[in-house]
């Protein structure tokens, strides 16, 4: 006599198994994973004030981001990032009283955010201390 098989009771697989396996997989990696920490820099940002009778003598360093362009203090030449970290390490900005160590950055709305990265990180590595300002609109 022959016995007639389902074929149905062939094909089932007990999967409760895979899931278990699956968990404790996901529960391995998630516990065994090292995170990698952000990379940044410290910036002091100074407290600033409009108050016209608070004005300093001295003029302030102020450096000029327009499009692509950098500018250095009233000079009307472009430079590149390298020239102006030349200039910044020229002023020898940890050797001064902390007041003196302030660079105004004056940025264009349209400025390249890795433009004002290396900028920032130029003023930073230089001891100055960063100071932005923000053109108004009075409409």
């Amino acid at each position: 006599m022959k016995v007639k098989r389902d074929k149905k009771d062939a094909a089932d697989v007990d999967m409760s198994a895979f899931s278990d396996i699956a968990f404790l997989l996901i529960i391995f990696f998630i516990l065994t994973t090292t995170f990698v920490k952000p990379f940044g820099s410290d910036l002091s940002v100074p407290s600033g004030s409009s108050d016209p009778e608070n004005k300093t003598e001295d003029k302030q360093l102020t450096i000029l981001l327009k499009g692509s362009s950098i500018r250095y203090a009233d000079n009307e030449d472009e430079l590149s990032i390298n020239e102006l970290r030349k200039k910044l390490l020229a002023e020898n900005f940890p050797n001064k009283e902390p007041d003196k160590r302030m660079v105004i950055v004056e940025c264009d709305k349209d400025l390249p955010y890795e433009q004002y990265f290396q900028v920032v990180m130029a003023i930073s590595k230089a001891g100055g201390v960063l100071a932005l300002i923000e053109e108004e609109n009075n409409k």
